[in-house]
């Protein structure tokens, strides 16, 4: 819910700072290692949005993955598994944990 409640309140700051009436949608891109489930997230923002602007608003959520490479060879992988498989190098993970607010649709 606390995900759901931090999209909210940015929505909200961004609404009041363009004197929006009303909210039709929400955009947000959220990384793969944050463990969020889109669908859990839509509901939960469903839930607190009821008696605001943005009550009814469609909520998309965009899911991107981190992008984890070997420092030593290069390999990529699609998961985080601590050190490569081929040379035994440490992994770095960039990205996977961002939540993005990407675009804002409303009526002014």
């Amino acid at each position: 819910m606390s995900f759901a409640q931090a999209i909210l309140d940015t929505v909200m700051k961004v609404a009041e700072q363009n004197n929006a009436k009303k909210i039709n949608a929400v955009h947000i891109v959220i990384g793969n290692l944050l463990m969020l489930n889109p669908e859990q997230l839509k509901f939960c923002f469903d839930v607190i949005t009821k008696g605001t602007i943005a009550e009814n608003a469609k909520l998309e959520v965009e899911v991107v993955k981190a992008k984890i490479k070997c420092t030593c060879c290069g390999k990529e992988f699609e998961e985080y598994i601590g050190i490569c498989d081929e040379c035994g190098g440490i992994l770095s993970v960039d990205g996977g944990k961002e939540m993005i607010l990407k675009k804002v649709e409303m009526e002014v």
